[in-house]
């Protein structure tokens, strides 16, 4: 009759089997299918972000970097370089620069302001012993100075935030007011672990800016939100203590401005070239910088995000003239609040517990399987698949056993039932009477 008449035949006699048959069919295929969603959600979980307020014992503050406009001493460049310099974005900088006989790094650091000469008096918490200051060194910004805190602060007020008074070199008069419209401070606002970075692309994302005119009192108003990530397979993220990826991506492009034109420049540290030295080289490296400083490329450079970061935001809380003889600025910057700030953290939001329900959900409610049922069903698949290798184990223990105890054996063969009647059984003919 043939294998399809059998299976016809076999049909008609009970043809409900093949209604159950295809929905088992179907519950397996759906049931593999959440099986791989599971799998796949366990091994990459989701994230999910929460944000919420927290009142913290002490606050953070931040870090305060400050940069002066104009950022270079224009007499100084002019007698170094030979030429007319207001800024070393000029070529005329450059065209009767004595390259052998005046180093480029003696160039700008001569022609930048020293810590004297920018800060006439700063503190945090009244005392200038609170902070930590250094420098470094940029080509558009020329030299600027971090600020940064020793200790958190457990109060917020006016008092106990950073306090700054600056120096300016020009003097604001009526017949040179539109030469210096643009003087004053530029103020770069940032958390404490991150370094400060001139090119806007890198450092415009987590950095606050404010900018000061000379003869100007302010107060800036902070808020702070911290954000915790979470490390993925697709975006890795890093806790090393000292870890800036603002200053990882600076490098870089340091690093590829560099090898393009073959040298380097003074603000560009841990960059492996030989300092520029001819009008040519220079200007090449000048232009390229400016391309990437006001350019929005992208740079593919590798750079690890951090897993913790804070960003501040400002407020101006009041803003007048400080009526000074001399062209100094006043900057306070300071919390008003009380001592919460925004929480925002990166959490997984699928878990072995929740894996393990999603698992039983499927399995009982598709299939009908329970605990005990899987384990009947793990039990006929052993013994399907390994019930001889089993009962070959079994005979060859059975005789390693027999073999290693024969007096066992031989107490087992004589053991017989015996009538208590027979053991005790007396020749009565042969007893004495009495």
């Amino acid at each position: 009759m043939g294998y399809w008449g059998e299976l016809r035949a076999w049909l008609l006699r009970d043809p409900a089997k093949l209604i159950r048959y295809l929905v088992l069919f179907v519950c397996c295929i759906v049931v593999i299918v959440q099986l791989y969603e599971c799998f796949s959600k366990l091994s990459n979980p989701p994230i999910s972000t929460h944000s919420y307020y927290n009142v913290n014992e002490t606050i953070e503050m931040p870090a305060i970097t400050i940069c002066r406009e104009p950022p270079y001493k224009e007499e100084v460049l002019t007698n170094l370089s030979n030429g007319n310099c207001p800024h070393p974005k000029f070529a005329t900088c450059w065209m009767n620069y004595p390259y052998g006989e005046v180093p480029l790094d003696e160039f700008f650091m001569n022609g930048t302001f020293q810590l004297d000469e920018t800060f006439y008096s700063y503190g945090l918490n009244g005392e200038p012993s609170n902070v930590d200051i250094d420098s470094s060194l940029h080509f558009y910004m020329g030299r600027c100075y971090t600020l940064r805190p020793k200790m958190a602060m457990k109060r917020v007020s006016k008092q106990v935030g950073y306090s700054l008074m600056l120096e300016h070199n020009l003097v604001q008069t009526t017949s040179s007011v539109d030469l210096i419209s643009g003087a004053g401070w530029h103020i770069f606002i940032h958390d404490k672990r991150e370094n400060f970075t001139e090119i806007n692309m890198k450092g415009s994302g987590r950095v606050e800016y404010v900018f000061v005119s000379i003869r100007e009192a302010i107060e800036i108003k902070l808020q702070s939100q911290f954000f915790s990530n979470v490390e993925t397979r697709e975006q890795d993220c890093v806790r090393k203590e000292g870890y800036s990826d603002l200053k990882c991506g600076e490098i870089c492009i340091w690093r590829d401005l560099a090898d393009e034109a073959n040298c380097s420049g003074p603000w560009m540290h841990d960059v492996d070239q030989e300092p520029c030295s001819d009008n040519t080289s220079m200007r090449n490296l000048i232009e390229d910088y400016h391309a990437v400083y006001d350019g929005d490329n992208e740079f593919n450079c590798n750079c690890l995000q951090p897993c913790e970061s804070r960003i501040y935001t400002t407020y101006i809380q009041s803003r007048k003239t400080f009526d000074q003889p001399e062209p100094r600025t006043l900057i306070f910057i300071y919390y008003t609040t009380k001592l919460i700030s925004q929480m925002i953290e990166e959490r997984p939001s699928y878990d072995t517990t929740q894996f393990i329900a999603d698992v039983g959900g499927s399995l009982g409610f598709l299939l009908g399987l329970s605990v005990l049922g899987l384990i009947g069903i793990l039990e006929h698949l052993t013994l399907f698949f390994c019930g001889d290798c089993i009962k070959r184990l079994q005979q060859k223990n059975e005789k390693h056993a027999r073999s290693e105890s024969p007096e066992d054996g031989e107490s087992q063969a004589s053991d017989e039932t015996l009538d208590v009647n027979t053991v005790y059984i007396v020749d009565t003919q042969k007893l004495d009477k009495y």
